[in-house]
This record gives C-alpha cells, sequence and structure tokens, in this order.
C-alpha cells in the first residue's frame, strides 16, 4: 500500500519532493486493457496471468509526472484504439500516403494534423522510466531496460531540453486486432543492425533507436526528424505472433486467465 507522504529523490528533476504513484505503462492504458470486466493480461517469461495489478513505483513528484502525462500520454490517448475506435487509423484511411514500400504506406504527419512530437515524447518517457527502476512484475520477476549513455540526454529532453542526439523515433500504426488490444512494455530487440528498443500500446508500435552510427536512412523514417514528420501504416500480425511466441516458449498459462 502507498504511503500518503513519501519523501525521496526525483528521479526526473532530481529534486527532494514528496514522490507520487508513478505507473510504468500509465493507469489509463490499464483501464483500456479491462474488457468485459475481466482483468489486464500480464506476460512475463515465466508466466501469462490476468491481474488487477499496475506496475507503480514513488518515482517522480507530482509536477514531473503531471509533465509526462502532459506531454506525453495524454495526447497520444486519444489516438490509440479505445475499444471502440482506432482514431489515428481512421484518420490514416482518409488521408493520401506519400509512398508505399512492401507492408508499409508512410503517411505524413504534418498532413493529417498529428503531433508526432508528443508521440516521440510518451515513447522516449516510458523508455526512460523503464530503465531508471526494476519494475516487479508477476513471481519475483521485473522488468527494466539498459539506456546506458542514452539516459541522461533523454532525462535532459523529458524536463524541456533538446531532442536527444542519435535517438530516432519510428511509429507503426497496426491494422491487425491483436496489436491494436495490446500493450508491451518496452525491450530490447535482438538481431538488429542498430540498437533498438520496441514498444507496444494499444495499436501503435513503436521502435526507439539509439545508435550513433545509425544516422543514414534512418532520419527519414523517424517521426521527428523527417521532414514530413513521417508515420507508417503497417499489418503487425506477424511481428505480434513472433513476439508471443517468444514469451510462449517459457512462460505457463495461469488458472485465472480464460481461453
Amino acid at each position: 500500500m502507498a504511503r500518503k507522504r513519501f519523501i525521496g529523490i526525483c528521479r526526473l528533476c532530481k529534486k527532494r519532493r514528496i514522490l507520487c504513484k508513478s505507473h510504468y505503462l500509465g493507469r489509463a492504458f490499464h483501464k483500456l486493457a479491462l474488457t468485459d470486466g475481466r482483468d489486464a493480461i500480464m506476460m512475463t517469461p515465466k508466466v501469462i496471468t490476468a491481474t488487477k495489478r499496475h506496475l507503480w513505483a514513488h518515482l517522480l513528484c507530482r509536477g514531473c509526472e503531471e509533465r509526462l502525462n502532459k506531454f506525453g500520454e495524454t495526447p497520444t490517448l486519444r489516438w490509440v484504439d479505445n475499444g471502440d475506435t482506432f482514431p489515428l487509423l481512421d484518420r490514416m484511411r482518409l488521408s493520401l500516403p506519400i509512398k508505399k514500400e512492401g507492408d508499409s504506406t508512410t503517411f505524413s504527419g504534418n498532413a493529417m494534423g498529428v503531433d508526432t512530437a508528443s508521440l516521440s515524447y510518451f515513447a522516449l518517457a516510458l523508455l526512460w522510466k523503464g530503465s531508471v527502476h526494476q519494475w516487479p512484475t508477476a513471481e519475483g520477476q521485473t522488468t527494466s531496460i539498459d539506456l546506458g549513455s542514452f539516459q541522461e540526454p533523454i532525462r535532459s529532453f523529458l524536463l524541456g531540453g533538446a531532442f536527444p542526439p542519435d535517438v530516432y523515433v519510428l511509429v507503426g500504426v497496426c491494422e491487425d486486432r491483436g496489436s491494436r488490444g495490446t500493450v508491451y512494455a518496452p525491450s530490447v530487440l535482438g538481431e538488429t543492425r542498430h540498437q533498438t528498443f520496441s514498444i507496444l500500446t494499444r495499436g501503435l508500435w513503436f521502435h526507439v533507436i539509439t545508435d550513433v552510427k545509425a544516422k543514414y536512412g534512418i532520419s527519414a523514417l523517424c517521426c521527428v526528424r523527417s521532414e514530413r514528420n513521417v508515420l507508417h501504416l503497417e499489418n503487425c500480425h506477424q511481428r505480434f505472433l513472433n513476439a508471443g511466441s517468444h514469451i510462449n516458449k517459457t512462460a505457463r498459462v495461469a488458472r485465472n486467465v480464460k481461453a
């Protein structure tokens, strides 16, 4: 149970403050996962289980918590699949694409009236929170990521500084139903040319590249660095299946998970 007054050092502003309950993936996203009165499904390497638990910690002061919500989570929630509609996908279907390559169709965020800066802020805030705390999940497990030397530039950006150098945020808008109803915490992708982190939030699949050698060709795909702040329409079904199969290889399905 959270204490009413928990005083400590805020991990974002680094000032001694009263710390609030900071949710890793956001309370609003957890609520979206509750369908037909069922609990949210948590997938870990050991177990796939239904749970009412939120991943939270005394991490941020009230001011910093409100900052992350204002500039990242709240505007991003406007665009995700909310169970009834998927506003960003609907907007794309009414817009003219820039180009189509293979299974991906690229759109201009600027032309669609989408604030892609808030999408990148949201993704980097999640990534940063995942790097500064070991978040307890189920059966004694924790989840976290290692940002290395990129952690501090991203922290500075979240406080209002410049967009961090050598960081690229690619946003895929998923057409498939599985990706649209799922939230995956940040994780590092294996077997990629550049260091890449993956985040899935209700139909928005973020790939965040943090690599000093990734300048050439990547900027044109980034929702912040590209000339038109591009977004990519994709069918993420196979990627979604691959992500799930990786967990299914090691995790048992708890009895409280309904078929």
